[in-house]
């Protein structure tokens, strides 16, 4: 066998790509279902913070994005209660005594995806939102709430440098993007590695942004291909809430696609977003006329990103628990390889209504005849 895997490799990799992704991608969804074939489950039980009532959400797998989903439900930070180890099999087949829950939460792969299609909804983990860098910048800060923060940025006159050395890198990391993170999502923060950053600004810039002769943030951005740009990391000094009063955020993001478009860029990505139309930073991004779109499996440094950017989500829709939350969090789902926002007799928030405008269909489940009320 040994001899015959530089002879595989080699065959492998005079493959076209359209021949040879496919078979990468088949390989890296069956390994990753192989090794997770048995998930961990843990289950939250609480009261709902609007009434008495308890709900029961249920995780299965180690996703750190979990942690958002019991906020949003029940309002606080809870810790899970491990019930032990579940097969894909048992899953799927959803008789253990163990696993029902008002709603449920398994990762997935391009592999598995297609067995969770029965009673199962496909959220993605993020969303991200691209802008077109073919119209003029002026032209994509036209909606009032970009208008008004931009106006505050220019008051302040910030101006830019793009850092070219390690140092500011690691001050960067340490004074503002763990303390912003920090401060914004407290127990709830995902932090970025030293290491991940480290890697990242090989093939990025660092832009940094000063007031006067005091640094005050920094804006991470990598190339994804040869026409796409993206957010990678974002940050202010000490996290500090008055620079975000002070349009910080705006004058990078400003500053960042005029260098992109500059520097010959089509395409800008704001970055990854929860998956909840009334979340705040993706409300931010698509005021800047920004497009969601679901994650998109590609190929970075001849490695595959994004194979496991999806979740199953199975609800009981008898649930006042599932009812409750769709009414206050609409969420993003995948059908047909689009994204589509659903409900529960929600109307539509006019921040999200240029989205509706332009094509994302909202669905009001509690009218819908694709889910059965049993």
């Amino acid at each position: 066998m040994r001899l015959f895997k530089p002879l595989l490799r080699q065959l492998h990799t005079a493959l076209p790509d359209n021949v040879r992704h496919p078979i990468d991608i088949a390989s890296i969804s069956l390994q990753d279902t192989l090794q997770n074939w048995k998930m961990p489950a843990y289950r939250v039980r609480s009261s709902l913070p609007n009434n008495n009532e308890e709900g029961t959400i249920l995780y299965l797998g180690d996703k750190p994005q979990y942690t958002t989903w019991t906020h949003k439900i029940f309002g606080q930070m809870l810790e899970p209660v491990s019930l032990g180890k579940y097969s894909l099999f048992q899953i799927l087949k959803g008789r253990n005594q163990a696993l029902p829950a008002d709603i449920t939460l398994c990762p997935i792969n391009p592999l598995t995806m297609h067995l969770f299609k029965r009673e199962w909804r496909i959220l993605p983990l993020f969303v991200d939102c691209l802008v077109d860098l073919h119209k003029p910048i002026h032209e994509l800060i036209t909606s009032k709430g970009a208008n008004h923060p931009m106006r505050v940025a220019r008051r302040h006159d910030y101006h830019f440098e793009n850092a070219e050395s390690d140092k500011i890198l690691h001050e960067f990391f340490h004074q503002m993007l763990i303390p912003t993170i920090q401060n914004r999502h407290e127990k709830r923060a995902f932090l970025s590695s030293w290491e991940n950053v480290q890697r990242m600004y090989q093939n990025g810039t660092l832009i940094t942004a000063h007031l006067d002769d005091k640094w005050i943030g920094a804006i991470l951005l990598i190339q994804e291909n040869k026409k796409r740009i993206r957010i990678a990391n974002l940050g202010w000094r000490n996290g500090d809430d008055e620079w975000l009063k002070k349009g910080i955020v705006s004058a990078l993001y400003n500053r960042s696609l005029t260098w992109a478009q500059e520097n010959g860029f089509m395409e800008f990505n704001l970055g990854g977003s929860n998956p909840f139309v009334k979340d705040g930073p993706l409300n931010f991004k698509l005021k800047w006329g920004a497009t969601m779109v679901p994650p998109e499996l590609k190929f970075v440094d001849g490695q595959i990103e994004g194979a496991r950017s999806f979740i199953g989500a199975k609800f009981d829709w008898r649930s006042q628990t599932t009812q409750s939350f769709l009414t206050s969090n609409p969420l993003l789902e995948c059908a047909m390889g689009r994204l589509r926002a659903i409900s529960w007799n929600t109307e539509i928030p006019p921040q999200f209504r240029r989205q509706v405008e332009s094509g994302c269909e909202w669905v009001n489940l509690a009218e819908s005849s694709d889910i059965k009320l049993r």
